[in-house]
């Protein structure tokens, strides 16, 4: 066989194995999702413009971490205390908590959560508004304001909440945790 024979022949072989390994890991053929699997495909399934859909990021909280933050929401006056179950964005994880009257501040490395019994909205001059659907139970807000700064809000159960970033953001990954917010127990 001469040279360019085995060329192509590699090269089919090469777009065979490809092709293989490409395969949707939500195929038909895998019919037992993990709960994981199903938590993260109905967190995406919530942002329907495409943007950052990439796999949300599982947050895991250490009992030390857990009892920072209970200890927050105790000294902010919060009968209850949310935390989010998937990250801000890739290798995302809690940097500190602050607690001040009415409000617990939870720090990520990729941006902060904050919590109030009072409302959160910004009292500067707003540039833009956009409403977005979190979860068929919650719906929240983009608030642009005049100097450039992007927040999310919305509310749950009587809670105000105020998601936001120093540094650009992907709206989607904060969708996705704002929807992933549960009661720490």
């Amino acid at each position: 066989m001469n040279y360019t024979g085995k060329v192509v022949i590699i090269g089919l072989l090469f777009g065979v194995l490809l092709a293989g390994c490409s395969q949707n890991e939500d195929s038909p053929s895998n019919s037992s999702p993990t709960p994981a699997t199903e938590q993260n495909q109905n967190v995406n399934s919530t942002n329907n413009e495409g943007e950052g859909m990439a796999e949300a990021e599982p947050l895991s909280y250490t009992a030390e971490q857990k009892n920072e933050i209970s200890e927050a929401a105790k000294k902010a006056g919060l009968d209850e205390v949310y935390i989010p179950t998937v990250g801000l964005g890739s290798d995302d994880y809690m940097d500190r908590v602050e607690a001040k009257e009415n409000q617990v501040r939870i720090v990520f490395i990729r941006g902060s959560i904050t919590q109030s019994k009072e409302e959160l909205k910004p009292t500067n001059e707003i540039a833009s508004t956009k409403k977005v659907e979190l979860s068929k139970d919650v719906s929240g807000e983009w608030i642009t304001e005049e100097n450039g700064a992007t927040y999310l809000y919305f509310e749950i159960d009587g809670l105000h909440f105020s998601m936001q970033s120093a540094k650009d953001i992907s709206q989607g990954d904060y969708e996705r945790a704002a929807a992933s917010l549960k009661p720490l127990l």
